[in-house]
């Protein structure tokens, strides 16, 4: 009898702990989405990396997931208005940008959308660039300028219409 009770005793000691990790898993992922909206992949590697075992972290994304609290397709929005209007980047980088947040590739491909919807990025950015290198003839920072969009990104296309949309004369 007093065998019993304590494999009784150590069964409920162990359920109590499954499910006070399970809580403190919740409670900061909970507090890690209170900084900014994360990926699946992301939000499980942070509970990984704070300890928490496979299965607990796969139970905490798989409940934030249920309930709404991470939505990969949503989160990939987020980050393309932030990469195309803050960092100015094209579709290369923007799927680049996307990828490296753990946003898988087939939500990457549907949120991208075509290369115009980038010309504005890129107008703004050789704007903002022209004010270096207006000491440079004009064939210098029309290398320079396709440089920079092609690093960040851009396509073909989108630098030729973008370039050709300014005036580089020499003054």
């Amino acid at each position: 009898m007093l065998k019993l009770k304590k494999t009784r005793a150590a069964a409920n000691s162990r359920s109590r702990d499954f499910e006070d990790s399970r809580g403190n898993a919740l409670k900061y992922a909970f507090r890690l989405l209170g900084y900014r909206d994360r990926s699946e992949k992301e939000m499980y590697e942070k509970l990984a990396r704070k300890g928490f075992s496979e299965n607990i972290a796969e139970e905490a994304v798989t409940y934030l997931k249920d309930k709404g609290f991470i939505d990969d397709r949503r989160f990939a929005e987020i980050l393309k208005k932030d990469a195309v209007e803050r960092k100015r980047l094209g579709k290369r980088g923007t799927r680049h940008y996307l990828i490296n947040k753990g946003i898988a590739d087939d939500i990457v491909n549907a949120v991208l959308g075509n290369d115009d919807d980038y010309l504005d990025a890129a107008k703004s950015f050789v704007e903002k660039k022209l004010r270096n290198v207006k000491d440079y003839d004009e064939e210098t920072i029309k290398r320079r300028l396709w440089g920079m969009l092609s690093r960040r990104g851009f396509s073909y296309d989108t630098i030729n219409k973008v370039l050709k949309s300014f005036d580089l004369k020499e003054e």
